[in-house]
């Protein structure tokens, strides 16, 4: 409790308003989750109803100007400011509100609840704790374990992104290598296919050891107080494969949307490539509703699409090469060049045509 409160606090001071609504969801949830079991005459609206009104407030508060510019009306960003975090607490009481009705949350502490979903490190940008995890990681006494491994795990988050990523900046090499997505977008005709490449896998790599950084120093100040948060990343710039690669790669949110996204639509479909895709579709929605996210999704799903028909004809026709040993280690380049690809769409920051251009620019086609 006291920790939750501290998190509010410190949150509150940052946005006021967007904070304190929080609470009104959190009660929201909190109280009308467990509903789904007590009243079963109702129970198959009720909990329907909360995600829709989630999902509606996050596409009210997060989307509205992306649908805006889609339906060519103008939207002031000063009478519309996504409230802190929201994408993330928005998965978080989704989660809460669909294992509290099928019973995997049996303890339902309003104080946890609350540190669940206010604890500061995690709550701009996760890791994308789930509530049975994070009730069953909780240290009731100080550690000094704790204490040194979080310390540590602050140290690597900031030696992170404040040495290794610094060396990797496109600024610092040469080669004609641009400096920044705008001047690479802005040069595209004059650029050689080797400097996209090497921009786009810098791009990913940075990005990389950004995130990571910060999922480092979220979870090291989260043992400082007692909590064991889930792990976001597993190295993934050595995956062997693109299945591999979304096992390592954001991996919270990864294992959100398969459970909640996935499973449920392979379940009603019967298709594993209708379910990878409304997975990744999802994916890339919730990082943005823009043409170059969706983009970003399809290209992804695809890529988990062939590889899985891949697989299976390997399987059907007993083919074991690449399974094991030095050949395996052949997919870590090839997987490595796919994901920098998808930061075509994702770090360009411009229309649907501009990630294509750049895209396509890396096999040595122009569009201009």
């Amino acid at each position: 409790g006291f920790v939750a409160l501290v998190s509010f606090g410190y949150l509150v001071s940052l946005e006021p308003l967007a904070v304190t609504i929080v609470i009104a969801w959190i009660l929201l949830f909190f109280y009308v989750s467990p509903r789904a079991i007590a009243d079963q005459k109702y129970s198959t609206l009720i909990i329907p109803g909360l995600i829709i009104a989630a999902l509606s407030y996050l596409i009210y508060q997060k989307y509205l100007p992306s649908i805006g510019a889609l339906l060519q009306v103008q939207i002031s960003a000063h009478t519309l400011m996504a409230p802190l975090g929201i994408s993330y607490f928005t998965f978080k009481l989704i989660h809460y509100a669909l294992e509290v009705s099928r019973g995997n949350i049996t303890d339902r502490s309003l104080s946890k609840f609350f540190c669940y979903i206010f604890l500061f490190p995690i709550f701009t940008a996760g890791p994308i704790e789930r509530f049975d995890h994070f009730n069953a990681n909780i240290e009731e006494k100080w550690q000094l374990d704790s204490t040194v491994e979080g310390l540590r795990r602050i140290c690597f988050g900031l030696i992170k992104i404040f040495v290794i990523a610094q060396l990797i900046q496109p600024q610092n090499f040469g080669f004609g290598i641009p400096h920044s997505a705008h001047e690479l977008t802005e040069n595209l005709a004059q650029m050689e296919t080797y400097q996209v490449w090497a921009f786009l896998a810098l791009t990913y790599l940075y990005a990389y050891l950004d995130f990571s950084a910060y999922s480092d120093i979220a979870i090291g100040a989260s043992r400082l107080y007692g909590f064991r948060i889930m792990e976001n990343f597993n190295f993934p710039i050595v995956a062997k494969n693109i299945s591999d690669f979304w096992k390592r790669w954001h991996m919270t949110l990864a294992n959100w949307c398969q459970s909640y996204v996935y499973l449920p639509v392979i379940g009603h479909t019967r298709s594993p490539y209708a379910a990878a895709y409304g997975t990744f579709i999802a994916m890339g929605l919730w990082h943005g509703a823009t043409a170059p996210w969706l983009m970003w999704g399809l290209y992804h799903a695809t890529g988990v699409s062939l590889f899985s028909t891949w697989n299976r004809i390997k399987r059907k026709r007993k083919w074991r090469f690449g399974n094991k040993g030095p050949m395996s280690y052949l997919g870590i380049p090839l997987t490595f060049a796919f994901v920098s690809g998808s930061y075509a769409f994702s770090s360009m920051g411009g229309t649907g045509s501009t990630s294509i251009k750049v895209f396509v620019k890396l096999f040595g086609i122009d569009l201009e």
